[in-house]
């Protein structure tokens, strides 16, 4: 089965010394490219997110700041991200991409955007280099549309998933499951439906071994999903700038190939977003998203072949 991916050159916004170096996703499909493993044909452009799928989960008044850029000092401070229109349109294009590879995964089972994962954007604001929650966005489309009638997401982020967890706090239909580290930002932290937290200096064994548990936590309590959001952040990574877990590059692999068993012996589907990843070299955390590709497209393979 072949995999589509979706992306978009004008993902390539130069954000001065901001760590999130977001020419990681175009470094990223360049060895995925150089590889031979996809052809042009299984990339897909993102659309800009329609007003109606950004408003199933941020507010109105929020949406109108966004539109005119009407930030407090303190919301900007809070943000953590240039606020500018082209910042904005960057955000709004994401989502997009989030909507159509969920849409694409329910189709076929298994696709990947090449962005996205903005877990830290709340209902009525933003934190964390995040300004609009396409996680929570693309599942409320799906929900909405009948498309699904349940999701998990698992959020592998080195820092806690807590504007999802809080977006859907009361939400029967979407499980929310984050392994991070403890001591890490945000600060307080959300209540998920499972929070699995590290201490600091966690390495590939007492990590892969914690996300076993957490994965049999969550299938044991929901014996049937209709879909998985897998938000594959790498700042888990050791030589990652803000985070201090000290996964290897093969913990990482391996983190990934579980996880993507796990939804393929199950016949469930899912889409994967990339999530964080800040090294001083953007072409090493590429490299980290782009193994999390190439275990996705080998996963696909084995769902083609059963």
């Amino acid at each position: 089965m072949a995999m589509y991916i979706v992306y978009s050159d004008k993902y390539d916004l130069n954000l001065d010394a901001h760590p999130w170096h977001t020419s990681k996703y175009r470094l990223a499909l360049d060895l995925i490219k150089k590889q031979g493993l996809i052809h042009d044909s299984q990339i897909l452009e993102p659309p800009i997110a329609d007003a109606g799928a950004i408003s199933s989960v941020h507010t109105i008044e929020y949406c109108h700041k966004l539109a005119n850029l009407d930030f407090s000092a303190e919301e900007a401070k809070k943000a953590e991200i240039p606020l500018t229109s082209q910042t904005v349109e960057l955000f709004l294009r994401m989502v997009g991409g989030t909507i159509l590879a969920s849409e694409k995964a329910v189709e076929d089972g298994l696709c990947i955007h090449l962005g996205g994962g903005f877990h830290h954007a709340f209902s009525s604001h933003a934190t964390g280099f995040c300004l609009l929650n396409d996680i929570a966005i693309s599942l409320r489309v799906l929900l909405r549309q009948e498309a699904i009638r349940s999701a998990a997401v698992i959020d592998c982020d080195l820092h806690q998933g807590d504007a999802t967890a809080r977006i859907f706090r009361d939400d029967p239909q979407v499980f929310t499951l984050s392994i991070h580290q403890q001591d890490a930002f945000p600060y307080p932290k959300q209540q998920s439906d499972l929070d699995i937290e590290l201490p600091s200096g966690t390495g590939d064994q007492e990590y892969l071994a914690a996300l076993d548990t957490a994965l049999d936590k969550l299938f044991d309590e929901y014996d049937h999903l209709d879909f998985i959001h897998y938000q594959a952040g790498v700042d888990t990574y050791a030589g990652d700038l803000l985070g201090r877990l000290k996964l290897s590059e093969n913990g990482l692999r391996e983190r990934d190939r579980r996880i993507f068993t796990a939804a393929v012996s199950r016949d469930i589907p899912m889409v994967i977003t990339l999530g964080g990843g800040y090294t001083a070299k953007p072409y090493e955390v590429a490299r980290l998203h782009a193994n999390t590709v190439f275990e996705a497209l080998l996963a696909a393979q084995r769902r083609g072949g059963r």
